[in-house]
This record gives structure tokens, C-alpha cells and sequence, in this order.
């Protein structure tokens, strides 16, 4: 009761009731300002938590002092009966300059935090710099009585962009960013400094019948209208147009008028109807949604029937084998390439086409002079800055390929595949940050895709950050729970997995056996568990269920089943089967690309032009180990060599998972003692993959040497920190039953 009475006395309570009040007022004028001076979200965090580290030390002062009309004095001591002198003395100067000193180093660190947060967007999309006659083109909105009419507004938008691209005098953002703000509530300022413009361009665009109606308006980066105008012409003038607002456009800009350019002959065309058809092909070709290239090829088919000598669709129609397999249908993209360019010798699509094909056929050195003819004749063609970084690694020239991503991220700054490409370098390169905030680019958008969280998965989990790489899992299935759900949970498994969590694994497994629906066993997941040590006792049971399926797939099915079933098995203690497994498997493979090879040989640099780089070294590890144990020297030795190889390229290579490959590989080659200085740097690096190492019969003789125990021992206490952040968030947050509501509410939803 006593110190009770104290505190009343001395008046803390009365201080510490101000202290919150002040303190929640300010964090509620923080609320609605912080955003409109552009500080991200995270800074509000930052002035709370300095909020909490700052009322001991309000206390504390209260408990010493009072402040008077006279100033700040000492407290009166309990029962003094006279006068006592409470002037400051020496000793409370002192007391006050430290407290003042602690409560200004909480401020400036929380000042410090925040300016963090801005100059690298972590917590929010990174603004990029803003460049000199920099501008944006939105997507045109469809005014057309039609609503499905909307590529043909898309189209206009996307020749307006090409025509300012070509022009050489302004800095022009490609579609995939700038699309990517269609039907935003944003304002146009929030939009200007997500895509680091100065400028953007807006409009709208409407058909009626014969005649075409567009509007535009250049705003600046402020949201202020520059200027404006509206073209009403006949639907045939629809070129002249583009032309007029480009020309209007740049002269705005620029304060010079830029006179609008000829297009060349067979760059237009007269026929409306083979150039709605090409604006559809081009439309399907961009949503990537259904069979988008059956759709894209018939239009594009059509646009030619209709104007044999109309370029572009013979462009797009080569764009249509992207992201496939190598076949007579690169033949036939090269020769659609070729012929768009004998109708438009300067069509920058036709070259950047052309490129591919002959790169993707081998002609390397080709293919990039094509590309890079491409992007001199538009420099907005963000896909071709994507393009040209096959043919120039294949040549080793992975400097030149990294530039050139960079240099698209200037056109194209929120293109996904740009930023997956520079954020993988990153990581590779060991800057971790950089990666993270690249990926965290696109979360700000109105819509990321939904790589975005799988490529922040992948980043996390290379780093070792598997509480960060679950929260990513997480962030796509709220992103996408009407889509397909069976890639999102098993990245929640191999999560769970990585941090030894047995039961969350079993739960989860259940929910993927239950969505999953094609006919053969998911081993791809079968083999991320068993890479991450957990659940191998099950493992061989399940790997002999998906042998008595064997039969009854499809020779795909067959392949794939071999290939991820064979690397299991080497975490069985079965070296053997897991050998038969696997080269069966590959034999499939490259029976379909090299008819000629041995069946009995695996052919690494061919499996790296069909397979992603990472699965071919992983493979040719597991060989290695699994040969060496049953003593067939010559396939571990051929299998060494090509990992030997793959180290030397990429020896700048610095994330900890790469770190552990190559420890891995040091172990296999009978050198402890580098490995033992690799998973030292990968532990340095936040390496937390304890249980996937423990539990790998690879490692097993070596981790018993005393040397390694101690990284392990570190190892294992930063996974049981991530861990028990974990469990922590789970008692809290409950995200089973988040997700049984998600299901719940999209089974509701469904007719």
C-alpha cells in the first residue's frame, strides 16, 4: 500500500494516463496522414513500438521529478516536515541527460526504420527512380456498347505505346507494368510513383459502328492534366490516330513537336476486320487464360486470310511457341518470323520473334543480333530484354544477360518475369535484400500475380527463412482460393516440413491428397518431404504404391513418376532402386529430344535445355551418391564432372542453399574440410535446413566428425527460433480454420 500511495503521491499514475492518451492521439494522426505523405505502412509500426520503449522512461521521470511553472524540480520526499531544497543538482543534470539521451535514440532509431523502409520498399511496393520524359500509358478504357470488345481498346492503347516507344525521345514504360493498374482506385499520383514516370497518358476508346471515337489526356506526375484532346475519324483512320496522339503526346512532353511518322505499308492495313482479328490474337495472347494459344492462333490465322500482306499477325502467330518444348514448331515460328519481316523489314516484334526461334534452335549468336535489332527499332519490347538472356547465358555471357534484364526492369519495372530473373540473380549473387525487395515490388500492385508469392517462397526458403517462406504460402492461398489450391499447400508442406512440424505436415498433406485429381501419385511432393527429413517411413511405402501404378499411366506420366520417385528413393537406403528409377525416367526424356543417346546414360547438358538448372544439378548429386554407394565409379565420376562444371560457372553463387549444394558435393569428392568451410558461410548467411541434412543418408558418415556439430548445433537453434515464431503465430492466428472458411465461402460461391 505504501508504494501504491507513492505513485500517487509523486503523480505517476497521472503522468502515465497522459502519456497514452498523447501517445494514441498521435498514432491516430499518424494513421491518416502517414499516407498521404507516402511513408509506408511499416513506419506506423515503427512510431507505436517507439510509443511502448518510451513510457518507462516517462516513468521513470515522473517518479524523480515535477514539472513546475518554475521548471522541472525535484519530487519532495515522503513526510518532510520542512523546507527541503529541490533545486537540480549535479546528479540529476545527469539522470535528466540520460533519460533524454535514451529517449532520443529511440526516436531516431524509429526515424532511422522508417527512412529505411522508404529508400528500400521493403513492407511495400519499391518506388523506382523517376527518369527525364519518363511516361506511362494506361490501359484505354472500352467505351464500346460491347464490353467483350475490350481488346480492341487494348490494342489502340498498345500501338499508341509502340508508336511514343519508336519515336526515341521519351522513356516509355512497357504494357506489363502499366497495364497493371487497370480499373485501380489509385490515384494517378500513387500510380506515377509506382512506376517511376513523370507522365501518363489516359483515354478511352469507343466504336460505333464505321466510326471510332478516342480521347486522351496527359496527366502529370502530380495527377494535373496537361493536355487533351478527342479524334473522331472513320474506323479505317484508326492508324492515323495513333499516330496524331503520339506525335501530340511527345510534342507535350518534350515542348517540341515530333511530326508523326509513316508507318510502313505492311505495318497497316485497310482491311478493319484483319486488324480486329489480329487485336484479338494479340488479347489472347496476353491473358495466358484457357487455350489461349488455340484462340490466339485461329485469330491470328484469320487476320492473314483476311490481308495476306498485314505483318504483324505473322509476328504474333511466331510468339505463340514461348514456353514450349523444342519441335518442327520452332521451324515454323522462325518461318513466320521471316515472312513478317519480308512485309516489314523494321517490325520490331518480327526480329524480337525471329531471335527466339534462332536462338532456341541453336543459332545463338543470331539470335541475339535479331534481339538486339529489336529492341534499337522499340525499346519499350519489354518481352525481348526477357528473351535476349537465353541465348547469351548459353554462351556464357551471363554479365551481359544480367545487364540487359536490368535494362528491361527500366522499361518494364513491375514485369513479372524481368523481376523473377533479377531477383533469383540477387539471391544468387548473395544479396538477399535486393531479391526480397524486388518480389515485394509487385505485392503493392492492385493485383499481384500469383508467382509473386511463390517466387517470395522460393527466395525465403533458399535463405533458410522458413517462417517468412510459410507467410508467403500463406499470402497466395488467400490471394487465389477459387484457383487451383494444390500448388499453394504443398508449399505450406515443405514449410511445415523444413521446420520439423510432423503434425501441421499430416494435416496438410490430407487437404493436398484431397484436391489433388490426376490420375498418379503427387511424387513431386513425395520427394520435397523426404528432402526436407520428414516422413520417411512412410517413404517407401508410398514409392512402392506409385511402382503398381506405373502401368496404367501415359509415358508422360511414366517420366515423371521415375524422375521424382528415383530421387526419393536415394533417401531410403535403396541406391539401387533409386537408379533404376531414374534413368528409365530420363531415358524417356531423351529418347523424345536425342533419339540417338544411350538408354543407359544420363545426358546432362541436354536434360539443362528442357529442365529447370537447379533439378539437373540436383539430379546429378543424388546420382553421384547413390552410384558411388552401390560402386559404379564411372556414372558418379561422369556425374561429378558435370557438377564440377556447373560450380565453376556459377562460382559467384552465394545463397545458402547453394552453399549446401556445394558442401554437399565437397562431401562426395571426399573433402570434408571445404565442405565443412561451405556450411560455415551458409550458416553465416541464416542456413536453417537442419532437419533436410540430418536426416540425408548422404551426410550421414560425415556429420558424426566433431567439426560439423557445432554448425549444426547452429543450425538447429535458428530453425527453433523460426520454429516457435511459428507455433506462436498459429496458436493466434488459427489457419486451419481460416482455410476451411476460404473453402467454405468459394463452395457458396460456386453455382
Amino acid at each position: 500500500m505504501k508504494v501504491w500511495q507513492e505513485l500517487r503521491r509523486r503523480r505517476v499514475f497521472r503522468l502515465a494516463g497522459l502519456y497514452i492518451f498523447g501517445a494514441w492521439a498521435l498514432i491516430q494522426v499518424a494513421d491518416i496522414s502517414f499516407p498521404a505523405w507516402g511513408l509506408p505502412e511499416t513506419a506506423l509500426r515503427y512510431l507505436f513500438v517507439a510509443a511502448i520503449a518510451g513510457f518507462p522512461v516517462a516513468l521513470v521521470f515522473s517518479w524523480f521529478y515535477d514539472i513546475t511553472p518554475q521548471g522541472i524540480i525535484r519530487t519532495e520526499p515522503a513526510g518532510a516536515a520542512e523546507a527541503v531544497d529541490l533545486r537540480l543538482k549535479r546528479v540529476d543534470y545527469i539522470v535528466l541527460a540520460a533519460l533524454l539521451a535514451i529517449g532520443v535514440s529511440i526516436v531516431l532509431g524509429s526515424v532511422g526504420k522508417i527512412q529505411e523502409e522508404i529508400e528500400t520498399g521493403t513492407g511495400v511496393a519499391a518506388r523506382a527512380e523517376k527518369q527525364a520524359h519518363s511516361i506511362a500509358v494506361l490501359p484505354f478504357a472500352n467505351l464500346d456498347t460491347r464490353p467483350d470488345t475490350g481488346y480492341f481498346s487494348d490494342g489502340v492503347t498498345e500501338e499508341i505505346l509502340h508508336r511514343l516507344s519508336t519515336m526515341g525521345a521519351l522513356h516509355v514504360l512497357a504494357s506489363t507494368s502499366s497495364f497493371a493498374f487497370r480499373g485501380s482506385d489509385e490515384t494517378p499520383a500513387s500510380i506515377s510513383d509506382k512506376l517511376g514516370v513523370r507522365y501518363l497518358l489516359q483515354g478511352s476508346v469507343r466504336r460505333d459502328g464505321d466510326y471510332v471515337r478516342v480521347t486522351a489526356r496527359l496527366l502529370d506526375e502530380s495527377g494535373f492534366q496537361v493536355w487533351s484532346d478527342r479524334f473522331d475519324r472513320k474506323l479505317e483512320s484508326i492508324f492515323v490516330i495513333q499516330s496524331e496522339i503520339a506525335s501530340k503526346v511527345s510534342g507535350e512532353v518534350l515542348n517540341e513537336i515530333v511530326p508523326p511518322q509513316e508507318l510502313p505499308e505492311g505495318r497497316t492495313t485497310e482491311n478493319m476486320e484483319a486488324y480486329n482479328a489480329f487485336l484479338k490474337g494479340r488479347a489472347y495472347f496476353d491473358s495466358r487464360i484457357g487455350n489461349w494459344k488455340q484462340e490466339a492462333k485461329a485469330a491470328f490465322d484469320r487476320a492473314i486470310e483476311l490481308d495476306p500482306g498485314y505483318a504483324p499477325p505473322y509476328a504474333g502467330k511466331a510468339t505463340l511457341v514461348v514456353n514450349s518444348d523444342r519441335g518442327p514448331h520452332w521451324e515454323e515460328a522462325r518461318n513466320s518470323a521471316l515472312k513478317s519481316l519480308e512485309l516489314d523489314p523494321d517490325l520490331a516484334l518480327g526480329h524480337a520473334t525471329l531471335g527466339l526461334s534462332l536462338a532456341v534452335l541453336g543459332e545463338y549468336e543470331r539470335g541475339i543480333e535479331s534481339l538486339h535489332r529489336a529492341l534499337e527499332l522499340d525499346p519499350s519490347l519489354a518481352i525481348a530484354y526477357t528473351w535476349i538472356t537465353m541465348p547469351l547465358n548459353e554462351l556464357g555471357r551471363h554479365d551481359e544477360a544480367r545487364a540487359m534484364n536490368e535494362r528491361g526492369l527500366e522499361v518494364d519495372p513491375l514485369s513479372p518475369v524481368l523481376l523473377r530473373n533479377a531477383a533469383g540473380n540477387a539471391s544468387f549473387e548473395g544479396n538477399y535484400d535486393r531479391a526480397e525487395q524486388l518480389l515485394l515490388r509487385l505485392t503493392g500492385l492492385p493485383e499481384p500475380p500469383g508467382w509473386t508469392y511463390m517466387d517470395l517462397w522460393q527466395l525465403y526458403d533458399e535463405w533458410g527463412q522458413y517462417a517468412e517462406a510459410l507467410a508467403a504460402a500463406k499470402s497466395l492461398v488467400r490471394q487465389r482460393p477459387d484457383g487451383n489450391l494444390a500448388d499453394s499447400i504443398e508449399l505450406i508442406i515443405a514449410s511445415y516440413a523444413s521446420l520439423g512440424l510432423e503434425d501441421e505436415v499430416a494435416y496438410w498433406d490430407g487437404v493436398f491428397g484431397e484436391l489433388w485429381s490426376v490420375s498418379h501419385p503427387p511424387l513431386h511432393l513425395t520427394w520435397e518431404l523426404a528432402m526436407r527429413g520428414v516422413r520417411l517411413d512412410s517413404l517407401a511405402p508410398d514409392l512402392e504404391h506409385a511402382e503398381r501404378v506405373l502401368p496404367k499411366v501415359g509415358l508422360d506420366e511414366k517420366a515423371y513418376i521415375l524422375a521424382y520417385g528415383g530421387l526419393a528413393w536415394t533417401y531410403t537406403g535403396n541406391p539401387a532402386k533409386a537408379m533404376d528409377w531414374l534413368e528409365k525416367g530420363i531415358a524417356i526424356y531423351q529418347q523424345a529430344y536425342a533419339p540417338a543417346a544411350p538408354p543407359d546414360s544420363i545426358d546432362y547438358e541436354l536434360l539443362m535445355h528442357n529442365w529447370r538448372i537447379q533439378l539437373v544439378r540436383t539430379l546429378a548429386r543424388r546420382v553421384a551418391f547413390a552410384c558411388d554407394s552401390i560402386g559404379d565409379s564411372r556414372k558418379a565420376e561422369k556425374a561429378m564432372r558435370f557438377l564440377e562444371r556447373q560450380h565453376a560457372i556459377q562460382s559467384d553463387d552465394t545463397n545458402p542453399a547453394e552453399f549446401e549444394h556445394r558442401a554437399l558435393v565437397r562431401v562426395l569428392a571426399g573433402d570434408t574440410t571445404a565442405s565443412l568451410e561451405l556450411l560455415r558461410q551458409a550458416s553465416k548467411l541464416g542456413w536453417a535446413n537442419y532437419y533436410g541434412i540430418v536426416n540425408d543418408p548422404a551426410w550421414a558418415e560425415t556429420l558424426e566428425l566433431p567439426h560439423f556439430q557445432a554448425v549444426l548445433a547452429e543450425a538447429k537453434a535458428n530453425n527453433d527460433r523460426q520454429r516457435a515464431i511459428v507455433e506462436a503465430a498459429e496458436a493466434e492466428q488459427h489457419f486451419r480454420a481460416e482455410f476451411e472458411q476460404l473453402l467454405s465461402t468459394q463452395s457458396q460461391a460456386s453455382p
